[in-house]
């Protein structure tokens, strides 16, 4: 037996999903957003065994400006993955249900993914080793008994909770790093920002 209190991969992937059920989600419906209405989209558990979960998200801002926000955690990983791209939309959709029912994969592939960034991981300024050192990421830190992780757990959700609420924040910051390209209502490209 080992001197240190260690949680099981399968807790470790629970825990974060419940994590992102809880706080994530439910702060980013309240900021606008909705369940992602493109087919062939994970909202849930993406592997009959249980690897992973992964969730995506989108709203319409200023109406042609489509926002994807995806969360993913995976089993052997501490982390809480989430992700920004953003696009503008031609022609313009009179609501996100417009969306309904079309393919959004080409959002998730080059060129289109290049713009994607990783809350938390891409958008700090500076040298990567002072963020990694100090500032805070969407990951249960190191824990030696049960309260410590309880605490790590208690942690993250209030970051997530925090970050999810102030998204406009995030998004702020892709437009600071990033053009969004022009692209048809299934991604397709009708226009490559400069980059």
């Amino acid at each position: 037996m080992g001197m240190f209190y260690r949680v099981s991969e399968k807790q470790l992937l629970a825990d974060r999903n419940s994590l992102i059920k809880e706080v994530g989600i439910p702060s980013l419906l309240k900021n606008g957003f909705m369940k992602s209405p493109f087919l062939g989209i994970w909202f849930g558990e993406y592997d009959s065994n249980v690897k992973g979960y992964s969730y995506e998200l989108c709203r319409l801002n200023n109406n042609n400006f489509l926002e994807i926000i995806d969360f993913s955690v995976l089993k052997g990983e501490p982390w809480i993955k989430i992700h920004l791209n953003i696009f503008e939309l031609e022609p313009v959709p009179k609501q996100i249900e417009d969306l309904t029912g079309k393919d959004g994969i080409n959002f998730h592939l080059p060129p289109n993914s290049i713009t994607k960034m990783r809350l938390r991981n891409d958008d700090y300024k500076g040298p990567p080793l002072f963020y990694m050192l100090f500032l805070p990421e969407h990951k249960i830190g190191s824990y030696y008994s049960k309260s410590g992780y309880e605490t790590e757990i208690k942690k993250l959700k209030k970051l997530i909770k925090s970050d999810m609420e102030n998204i406009d924040d995030f998004v702020k910051r892709w437009y600071e790093l990033h053009t969004p390209n022009i692209t048809d209502w299934e991604g397709n490209i009708i226009k490559e920002a400069a980059h």
